[in-house]
């Protein structure tokens, strides 16, 4: 129990700390792929991706310290 609430808190600080770091114009950029000039502007400015990533790269981050210092 200990190790599950351990993953979940690094995974949201770790994520939070990735974000907060990028700046917002890469981030848009993550976020819409296809740099369309005739696609809708709720596109460009979608955060969905940019959120996911970090939250993915943050809980890589996490399970790979918790696997450190546990293991």
């Amino acid at each position: 129990m200990e190790t599950f609430f351990s993953l979940v808190i690094l995974t949201v600080s770790y994520s939070l700390l990735i974000l907060a770091i990028f700046p917002e114009k890469y981030l848009r950029k993550l976020s819409h792929i296809l740099h369309h000039r005739n696609s809708p502007d709720y596109i460009k400015v979608s955060l969905a991706a940019p959120i996911f990533f970090s939250f993915l790269i943050g809980y890589s981050l996490a399970s790979t310290m918790l696997y450190l210092f546990i293991y």
